[in-house]
């Protein structure tokens, strides 16, 4: 409804209504001056007569008075503000420059040029406003050209997936490196083109490594090369995946890069072939050279001088010949190995991949153990080559439980993989080699993964009477995480001369039959009883006397208090990282069902158990289990240096340490220092629980001794 008709029905209905109660007032008041006789006449007195006359005469009037107080409004306020309306209407939908214009009294000019200016300053922010939106548009537009260059200029496929693998981007070169026209565009599966089993490795490392924050330290970061083919297996890829992560860093896509190999691995393959042919098929010749000899050598009808000449002669271009095949043999291997794509990781992600394969067929069951090394390798096909190697053992010996682990030797890293059984004979295994693996770019077979990680196996029986079957692998580079920072103070409980006897079904148990959780903590600070908080706790199972890296225990706390950056320095933990991480009381009952029935151990467990019972109350649950200190067992073993600091006691036993001053890190060099004490303390003696407190008692007492002295 119209703003000047709504404002001409108000003024109607008050004059209507100011008439109708005149003429109630009138009416009540001549009653009652009929009723109180105050009328002249009130028999003959007509009250309607004088209501009519005199109430119309007074409403006419007041009608007048209203119209003219109506059309005085109109002119001065309803007629320009229906004009202002409109006008605001019109710059607001219509033309943004529009100045509403008052031609009428000039009572409201200041409404109009207030009006005007708010158009005005409106328009110019508009103007404004589409300008920087101009702006903006340009300079995306000119970002995207440069993007699209870039990647139409790139080498390489770049493709951007979403967890689901669909494409998000792609640059055209990525149809070349696949070959492919079709079948490929967005929102489609990558995993439609190219071999699934490598990208889906590669992701599992990566989301691994940041699940356990050690992207942050690796030089890679979030990033992993690896070997792939197309889907066709005509073409082989070398490929780079980045996972994109969100700002919680949880992942939320990945970029990967293709370059086609397939060229450069054929020429590689004729030439490994020559250099075979050149040098391994050289060795016929050479063991029938030696045999010649040696049947000359024996040859009684030459004389002694000439056949002694002769002999040296035939005996010295043998073995010099001999010596230029061996070492070019070692060259093939080197060149082979340092063509292929590898990279430096963990062992513990590689054999937990290894581990994952067969845990979800659920038909062998292989357990990860022994403390991670670091190894350089190609990740899938050593992956493939293993799960290969243990479903022929299991074929061959009808085993279906294996152990596999790393151990570090002079020069190289070795896996291997044990079970209950006897060795397989080396014929069996030569056989193994020549079959080709499922899954390898380029069909590559058992010996050919070898020949390339500069690799030959062997089955031999461990010193502990299993059976296992060894896979050199070449060392990778340690990727150092720790700084140089003091030992954490050593600290002693003298209540632990307290701790109660084991359980009698427990206590006399050989120590190398016993279940173990090996535990550490990171806090705030060294003192618990004045505020400081756990930040992490982590711990790792030693079962039958193998460390089992595939079953642990690793959380981040949020402490409830801000982090000290002195405490930072030490452990990496940063405010943000434990922001959103559950409080000690919910993570603690978790721990305690991780543990169970173990003993526990710690390196100066004094420190670590004083911060844990002092949030046992509010966590609902009681840590009543063994303890074993390798400081403490560390000062009887080696009795003869004051030096008990957990990197001292791991140099002193060889135990590999990386991500120091991290729980999980720690918690794993601990295992691994005990591992290597348990051999000592049998050579002293030292064979079951009871008698391990025992003798951590009396170191105790030494302690406490001293203290007071």
């Amino acid at each position: 409804m119209k703003l000047r008709l709504i404002f001409a029905l108000a003024f109607a209905v008050f004059a209507l209504v100011t008439v109708a109660i005149i003429l109630a007032l009138l009416w009540l008041i001549f009653d009652e001056m009929a009723q109180r006789g105050e009328l002249a006449n009130p028999e003959v007195f007509d009250g309607w007569s004088y209501l009519t006359s005199y109430g119309a005469s007074a409403g006419l009037l007041l009608i007048a008075i209203t119209a003219a107080a109506w059309s005085f409004f109109d002119l001065l306020v309803a007629l320009p503000l229906t004009s202002l309306t409109r006008g605001l209407l019109t710059a607001l939908h219509a033309n943004p420059e529009y100045q509403a214009q008052h031609e009428g009294p000039t009572q409201l000019n200041h409404l109009f040029r207030a009006a005007n200016e708010i158009l005005r300053r409106l328009a110019a922010h508009r103007q404004e406003l589409l300008d920087a939106m101009a702006a903006a548009t340009a300079q995306v537009e000119k970002q995207k050209h440069q993007l699209e260059a870039i990647l139409m200029n790139l080498q390489e496929g770049v493709v951007v997936c979403n967890l689901n693998n669909q494409v998000l981007l792609y640059n055209q070169h990525t149809l070349k490196v696949l070959h492919i026209s079709t079948d490929f565009g967005l929102g489609r599966s990558l995993l439609t083109v190219v071999t699934p089993e490598p990208i889906a490795t590669a992701f599992r490392r990566l989301r691994l490594r940041v699940a356990e924050g050690r992207h942050h330290q690796h030089p890679m970061g979030a990033t992993t090369r690896f070997v792939c083919a197309t889907i066709d297996g005509r073409h082989t890829l070398h490929a780079q995946m980045t996972l994109i992560l969100d700002d919680a860093g949880t992942p939320a896509g990945y970029v990967i890069t293709l370059d086609d190999i397939t060229e450069e691995l054929t020429a590689l393959g004729k030439r490994d072939r020559l250099l075979r042919e050149a040098t391994e098929g050289l060795r016929a010749p050479v063991a029938n050279l030696c045999a010649a000899v040696e049947m000359q050598a024996a040859n009684p009808d030459m004389d002694v001088t000439s056949r002694r000449s002769f002999d040296d002669v035939v005996f010295k271009e043998s073995a010099a010949l001999s010596e230029t095949v061996n070492q070019l043999c070692r060259k093939y291997r080197d060149a082979i190995t340092g063509h292929w794509p590898m990279t430096d990781g963990s062992s513990a992600t590689l054999l937990e991949l290894v581990a994952l394969r067969f845990r979800e067929a659920a038909e062998i069951t292989v357990t990860v153990v022994d403390l991670p090394q670091w190894v350089r390798c190609d990740s899938h096909s050593v992956v493939l080559l293993l799960e290969y190697l243990i479903r022929c053992i299991s074929d061959c010996t009808k085993i279906k439980t294996f152990d596999i682990g790393v151990e570090a030797g002079p020069r190289q890293i070795y896996i291997d993989i044990a079970w209950q059984g006897d060795p397989v004979l080396a014929a069996l295994l030569d056989g193994w080699l020549n079959i080709i693996l499922p899954g390898t770019p380029g069909n590559l077979t058992a010996r050919d993964v070898l020949d390339h990680h500069q690799s030959e196996i062997w089955s031999d029986r461990r010193s502990n009477g299993l059976a296992r079957l060894r896979v050199p692998m070449i060392r990778g580079q340690i990727v150092q995480t720790e700084s140089e920072l003091p030992p954490r103070p050593e600290f002693y409980d003298f209540s632990l001369l307290q701790q109660p006897t084991s359980s009698s079904h427990i206590a006399e148990r050989p120590l190398k039959s016993l279940d173990y959780v090996v535990f550490d903590l990171e806090t705030t600070g060294l003192k618990p009883s004045e505020g400081d908080e756990i930040v992490s706790i982590a711990g790792v199972r030693i079962v039958n006397g193998r460390i089992l890296t595939g079953e642990i225990f690793d959380r981040l706390v949020n402490p409830g208090r801000l982090i000290p950056k002195t405490s930072t320095r030490f452990h990496g933990i940063t405010d943000e990282m434990v922001q959103s991480k559950p409080p000690i009381h919910l993570v603690l009952p978790q721990f305690h069902q991780f543990v169970g029935d173990a003993v526990l151990i710690a390196h100066d467990a004094a420190f670590d158990l004083k911060f844990i019972q002092m949030k046992e109350a509010d966590s609902g649950i009681h840590f009543d289990n063994p303890v074993l200190d390798t400081l403490l067992l560390s000062v009887f073993l080696h009795d003869h240096t004051p030096a008990h600091h957990l990197d001292a006691i791991a140099d002193r036993f060889g135990v590999q340490t990386s991500a120091r001053h991290t729980a999980l890190g720690d918690a794993l060099v601990t295992a691994g220092i005990f591992m290597r004490m348990l051999e000592l303390l049998e050579e002293m003696n030292v064979t079951t629980l009871s008698q391990a407190i025992a003798v951590s008692s009396k170191m105790i007492e030494a302690k406490e001794r001293q203290r007071q002295l």
